[in-house]
């Protein structure tokens, strides 16, 4: 076959593919989406017993060139449950699928979104990842809880506001570290727990907002709730169990850490996954890195991770040095 032949069956197989490919419909879900969401609200009602209810009410707006039969929604929790999920009223079908450290919820409208249309969605969905029980305070009196909530949005959004209603019985605690982050644009109270909003005029694709509450709840009423649900009787024995298991475990920690023969990490209480998670990694890294490497490999923003090494600073777990332009972290020896 001369050369001539080849490229003249390499032209006319170019034609075909690109004729096949202009004759093929476009599906809008393919690429990224052009949607514009619009005066979003989401709402998060904090329980006792730390699950939490998120209520969240958005427009949105089809600015592309295309319809589109669904939308995503990213939501930054390990898992979640959605309860219900309505366009301008009418129940529409959900799907759920999570990737690594949150969730995508896929909305599938009941009829297909033409170019320029508007709409409203209200999602109304359930999760244990929002809030975390950290341990009691030094007192014994007070359970120590924080509420940590990213917002990473696919889309555009216009004017956001995030509110979050803490657990009855609740107060601030005013011993830690930036309780309240970043300050809310306003509180309130029911006359039972302290209710706190944020606005943000606009959030872009790709930016992300964190928002972070630190607060205490009465040992006592979490203590009491949990007894009224179960048996004493049970309780007594699982406990008498779970102790003596414990004592057995205790017992052969420092033999299985010897053979291990690994650094050990000298922690106090009241730490948080994440900081646990930095701990964790600066071991693996032989006790220091710089601190974009902690929020580059644990995917926390810079304002977050510094929060979290500030507190570990504070309580003499990590120490930073300024190298440069960076700062190094490295964790302190016992």
């Amino acid at each position: 076959m001369s050369n001539t032949t080849k490229r003249a069956l390499l032209i006319a197989l170019f034609i075909i593919l690109s004729l096949l490919a202009l004759s093929t419909p476009i599906d809008a879900q393919a690429g990224s989406q052009d949607l514009l969401m619009t005066n979003m609200k989401i709402h998060a009602e904090l329980g006792m017993d730390c699950d939490a209810i998120i209520l969240l009410e958005t427009g949105f707006i089809n600015m592309g060139s295309t319809e589109f039969n669904s939308f995503d929604l990213r939501v930054d929790v390990r898992g979640l449950q959605v309860n219900e999920a309505t366009i301008n009223g009418s129940i529409v079908e959900t799907t759920v699928r999570s990737i690594d450290n949150y969730v995508i919820i896929s909305i599938f409208p009941n009829s297909t979104i033409p170019v320029g249309t508007q709409g409203n969605l209200n999602l109304n969905f359930t999760t244990k990842c929002l809030q975390e029980r950290i341990g009691l305070n030094s007192e014994g009196s007070m359970y120590v809880s924080h509420l940590i909530y990213y917002i990473r949005s696919l889309n555009e959004i216009q004017n956001l506001t995030f509110s979050a209603a803490l657990p009855q019985h609740a107060i601030i605690d005013l011993t830690a570290a930036a309780p309240l982050y970043p300050s809310p644009t306003t509180n309130h109270t029911d006359g039972s727990r302290p209710i706190y909003t944020w606005s943000l005029d606009v959030l872009l694709p790709g930016q992300e907002v964190v928002y972070i509450v630190k607060y205490l709840m009465p040992a006592a009423l979490i203590d009491t709730a949990t007894a009224a649900t179960s048996n004493p009787v049970f309780i007594v024995i699982i406990s008498a169990v779970l102790a003596g298991l414990a004592v057995l475990v205790i017992e052969r920690i420092p033999s299985w850490m010897t053979r291990l023969n690994s650094r050990e990490l000298i922690v106090s209480g009241k730490i948080s996954i994440q900081e646990q998670e930095i701990l964790n990694l600066l071991n693996v890294r032989g006790g220091s890195c710089s601190q974009r490497e902690i929020y580059e490999e644990l995917d926390m923003s810079q304002s977050m991770t510094s929060m979290m090494l500030t507190s570990l600073e504070g309580r003499g777990l990590i120490r930073r040095l300024r190298t440069g332009r960076e700062n190094i972290v490295h964790i302190m020896e016992d």
